[in-house]
C-alpha cells in the first residue's frame, strides 16, 4: 500500500506497506493482513539562548499557525533552554515569545518553522533553530560645552530603586562609556568624579531599557556635559564688604608656593576668575595692593577637587592705609611756649571713643601732651575724628572746643593740629585798695595808723622788674649807712 492522502491533520506516510497473496489456498483464501499503517503528527524543537550562547530557562512561548491562530501556548524553556511542541498537523507555524527569561528583553520576533505534509514513516521533529534573548546596553558620551569628548569621568549606574548595578565606569578617549547586560527597566548615570578641570555634574542622566523588542534591541545612546570648574576671588574693603576693589594683583601658586600664574589683577568687579584648574592645593598671594590700601601678603589657600559642584568662591580683604595725627599744645599768647600735661579724648565721627587703631590694636582712652607739648596718634583708619580736651595744662583754662580732623584715603603725611590754651588770671596785689579809700598821706582810710603803708598798684614793682627795684635797694642801703654813721658819732660825743 502507498498512501496518497493522509487523514486530516496528519502527516502523509509515504512508507509503502507491503503484503503477499499466497499462490494456493484450500478453498477460498483468507484476506492477507497488511498490518497497521500509522499516521503521525509533527513535533518541533526550539532552543533558547542569550547573546553569548548560554542556555536560558524560563522563556515562555505561544505557537501560532500561519493564520495567527494560537494552536498551543505556555510553552516554557527548560534548564537546557529547550522548548518542544508536538501533535502538530502539517503546516507553517511560528513561535512567539510571551515572556522573556528574568533580566532579558522580550524578543517579539516570530520564529517560523514548518511541519512537512509527508514523511517516510515517523517524521523527525522539526528544528525551529535558536531563539535569542538579549539584554540592554547603553553608550554615554561625556563632553564639554564645546562638544569635546572628555576622558576620565567616573560614573555609576543605578536602577529605579537606587541600587547600584554598575560602578566605576570611566570615560575613555573621546568620552565614551559603554555598559551592557542591563535588564529591562529605568536607570540613570550618576557622576562620581568629574574629568580634571571640570565641575561634577549633579544632574543624573536618565535612560531606559525597553522590556521588549523585535530581535536584538538597539543600544541606548546618551550625552552628558561637564562645565569647566572655576575659582573666583573677590577683593573687598575690610570695613565695607560692599566696596569691591579693582587693581589688586596676585600670583597663583601651588601648595608648595611655586608660582603657576603671575600678575592676576582684580577687575572692575573686584574679581579674578580662573577656569579649568586640575585637582590640587593652591594659593593666592597678593603682590600689589589696590590704590590707598595696605598690601596683605598672607597666602590665601584653596583646594580644587573632582567632586566640586560649584565654583570655589574666595573673599579677600584689604585695609585702607591708616594715617597719623600730631597735636601740639601751645600758649595762646605765646606760640613758642609748648604746654605739657594737657589731656584729650579721641572720638570718631559719631562721637564714640576710638578704642582701636586701623590694625585692631588697642588705643589708650586718654592722650596726654609730653614735654614738647605733643602727642601722636598713629594708624587711624581713614575717616572723620575729633579731639576734645578733658584736662588743661597746669595754670591754663580748659578748652573743650572739639578739634575735628580727617584722615584721608592714601594719606601719607600726618595731620598736624595746633591747640591753644589761655592762662588763668591771678589776683594782683592791692587789687581791692583804691585811691578813694586812701587818706591824703597815703594811709588806707579803713585802717588805723599802725597799718602798713601801701602804694597804689601803679607804683608797686612787678615780680621780675629788676630795673624798678634797684633804686629802692640803693636808697635803703644809703639810709642804713647814714643811720650807722649817726649812731657811731653820738657814742663818741658821749665819751668826750
Amino acid at each position: 500500500f502507498v498512501e496518497t492522502k493522509a487523514p486530516a491533520g496528519f502527516v502523509l506516510n509515504r512508507e509503502p506497506i507491503e503484503f503477499t497473496i499466497s499462490e494456493s489456498a484450500e478453498g477460498k483464501p483468507e484476506s492477507a493482513d497488511a498490518g497497521v499503517a500509522v499516521n503521525y503528527k509533527g513535533s518541533v524543537l526550539l532552543t533558547k539562548e542569550d547573546g553569548e550562547g548560554h542556555k536560558l530557562e524560563g522563556a515562555v512561548f505561544k505557537l501560532v499557525d500561519q493564520e495567527g491562530k494560537i494552536v498551543q501556548e505556555k510553552l516554557t524553556s527548560d534548564e537546557d533552554g529547550n522548548v518542544t511542541a508536538s501533535d502538530l498537523a502539517p503546516g507553517r507555524y511560528a513561535f512567539v515569545e510571551t515572556k522573556a527569561p528574568a533580566g532579558f528583553v522580550l524578543n517579539r520576533e516570530p520564529i517560523e518553522f514548518t511541519i512537512s505534509e509527508s514523511a517516510e514513516g515517523k517524521p523527525e521533529s522539526a528544528n525551529a533553530g535558536i531563539a535569542v534573548n538579549y539584554q540592554g546596553s547603553v553608550l554615554l558620551t561625556k563632553e564639554d560645552q564645546d562638544g569635546k569628548g572628555l576622558d576620565g569621568a567616573v560614573f555609576k549606574i543605578v536602577d529605579n530603586n537606587g541600587k547600584t548595578v554598575r560602578d566605576d565606569l570611566v570615560s575613555k578617549e573621546g568620552g565614551k562609556i559603554e555598559a551592557a547586560g542591563l535588564a529591562p527597566g529605568s536607570y540613570q548615570f550618576v557622576e562620581k568624579q568629574a574629568p580634571d578641570g571640570y565641575l561634577l555634574s549633579t544632574s543624573p542622566v536618565q535612560f531606559a531599557i525597553q522590556s521588549e523588542h523585535d530581535g536584538k534591541p538597539e543600544q541606548v545612546e546618551l550625552t552628558a556635559v561637564n562645565t569647566k570648574n572655576s575659582v573666583v576671588l573677590t577683593k573687598v574693603d575690610e570695613n565695607d564688604k560692599d566696596a569691591v576693589l579693582q587693581g589688586a594683583t596676585f600670583n597663583l601658586t601651588d601648595g608648595n608656593g611655586k608660582v603657576l600664574k603671575a600678575g592676576l589683577t582684580t577687575d572692575d568687579k573686584g574679581q579674578i576668575t580662573l577656569h579649568g584648574l586640575k585637582p590640587g592645593d593652591y594659593q593666592f598671594v597678593e603682590t600689589e595692593a589696590p590704590k590707598n590700601y595696605d598690601l596683605d601678603k598672607t597666602p590665601i589657600p584653596f583646594k580644587i577637587k573632582n567632586t566640586d559642584t560649584k565654583p570655589v568662591e574666595i573673599t579677600a580683604e584689604n585695609q585702607l592705609t591708616p594715617g597719623d595725627v600730631i597735636l601740639t599744645k601751645v600758649d595762646r599768647n605765646d606760640k613758642n611756649t609748648v604746654l605739657e600735661g594737657a589731656e584729650f579724648k579721641l572720638l570718631d565721627s559719631s562721637g564714640q571713643p576710638v578704642k582701636a587703631d586701623g590694625y585692631g590694636k588697642e588705643l589708650p582712652s586718654v592722650w596726654k601732651t609730653d614735654k614738647n607739648g605733643q602727642f601722636t596718634v598713629k594708624g587711624l583708619a581713614p575717616g572723620r575724628y575729633q579731639l576734645i580736651e578733658t584736662k588743661a595744662p597746669d595754670g591754663y583754662k580748659l578748652d573743650e572746643t572739639p578739634l575735628p580732623f580727617v584722615i584721608e584715603k592714601g594719606q601719607s603725611k600726618a595731620v598736624e593740629i595746633i591747640a591753644h590754651n589761655e592762662k588763668l588770671k591771678t589776683p594782683e596785689l592791692g587789687k581791692d585798695t583804691t585811691d578813694d579809700n586812701l587818706k591824703e598821706d597815703g594811709h588806707d582810710s579803713k585802717t588805723d595808723d599802725t597799718s602798713s603803708h601801701l602804694k597804689s598798684d601803679k607804683n608797686l614793682p612787678k615780680t621780675g622788674d629788676t630795673d624798678s627795684m634797684m633804686p629802692i635797694m640803693i636808697g635803703i642801703l644809703l639810709l642804713l649807712a647814714g643811720g650807722a654813721l649817726a649812731f657811731v658819732s653820738r657814742k663818741k660825743q658821749r665819751k668826750a
